[in-house]
């Protein structure tokens, strides 16, 4: 039987060179001869949620022995060029999932590889100015410490904590303490506020760099759930709090104006109508609008905006546009909103 034998592709430079460009050669020429080859996608830059095809193998990482963890929701990456960057917090998208790096093997190894979790939920809130975000994320197995706290007199109080890991980018900076989060179902919403030290921005990929971490660690207890204040049709926790007093004829409380669907995105090719209404104490309440497009420097050939009526209008896209936002000014007469929609491409 003959054999083939991997030809030597560098004869100059130091040992350590040859060795590494004649690994890198071995890897161009046997990477996908493989069971475990697949095409993902990785997302391009921090945060940016736009994701390109990328060639990898996916293997397990999580031995099924223990029990502790669930095979099917930790993969390892294996990349074809050594010199991939897989840091930690890192995206990809692949089997209808998320998935977010978690430990990455990348300084002074000679393969590029990195331990994906699967994102298993959605973290979801407004800002101040009632400004919708989303970001993946995975949260642990289990509800630790779950119990009852019973008085004499009180109710039942429940006790319990998660943790919750998301990649750290300019939209996850936002969460601080005391921030609030739904997790579940319409049938049965799950309030989780994250402790006064609950937050972990501070993971460092470079010691003396503050801004190079890019993985997010929580620690959140679990909470009520307030009709009032929350928005449990998309699961959106203090959607109705942070309230502009408004003495408006006869109407004197406290007014929001409520845009739906809360998504700040559309993808390319896809569309999408607004409805925006007025609300006091979380109902509705009846009011017209005014839609325009507000100091926005997308191109409008990348979008088509159309009124359907005084409390809804539609968004195309057209094509993808990153570079910026776009805005839509929602004015009425009892105030006034800004929604800034991001046209993504077709992930």
């Amino acid at each position: 039987m003959a054999y083939k034998y991997f030809p030597i592709t560098s004869n100059s430079g130091s040992p350590n060179h040859i060795f590494v460009t004649d690994f890198q050669a071995l890897l161009n020429e046997s990477f996908e001869h493989s069971t475990d080859i697949f095409e993902i996608q990785e997302e391009e830059t921090l945060g940016s949620n736009v994701f390109t095809d990328i060639t990898v193998r996916i293997t397990g990482a999580v031995s099924s022995v223990t029990g502790m963890k669930l095979p099917d929701d930790f993969k390892q990456i294996l990349f074809k060029d050594i010199d991939h960057s897989a840091k930690l917090g890192k995206k990809f998208y692949f089997s209808n999932n998320y998935w977010i790096c978690v430990y990455s093997e990348a300084l002074n190894t000679l393969s590029a590889n990195c331990m994906v979790r699967r994102c298993n939920n959605v973290l979801r809130w407004v800002d101040e100015d009632q400004v919708y975000y989303e970001e993946p994320c995975a949260i642990d197995y289990q509800i630790k410490r779950p119990v009852d706290s019973i008085g004499r007199e009180n109710p039942v109080t429940p006790n319990g904590f998660i943790e919750l890991y998301s990649q750290l980018n300019s939209r996850t900076r936002k969460v601080s303490a005391n921030s609030r989060f739904l997790f579940g179902n319409t049938d049965n919403w799950i309030a989780f506020k994250t402790y006064g030290g609950g937050v972990k921005n501070f993971d460092n990929l470079e010691t003396s760099d503050n801004t190079s971490a890019q993985l997010l660690t929580v620690l959140a207890q679990v909470d009520y759930v307030n009709e009032n204040t929350d928005d449990v049709v998309y699961g959106i926790a203090d959607r109705y709090k942070d309230f502009r007093t408004l003495t408006s004829g006869s109407d004197i409380g406290v007014y929001d104006i409520v845009i739906d669907p809360p998504e700040n995105y559309i993808l390319e090719s896809g569309s999408a109508i607004y409805d925006a209404r007025y609300y006091l104490g979380g109902v509705i309440q009846s009011g017209s609008f005014v839609f325009t497009v507000s100091g926005s420097a997308v191109p409008t050939d990348h979008y088509m905006f159309n009124v359907i009526d005084d409390n809804s209008f539609r968004i195309d896209n057209l094509e993808k546009y990153l570079d910026s936002n776009l805005n839509i000014l929602c004015s009425g007469s009892s105030g006034s909103r800004i929604l800034n929609l991001e046209l993504r491409g077709a992930w």
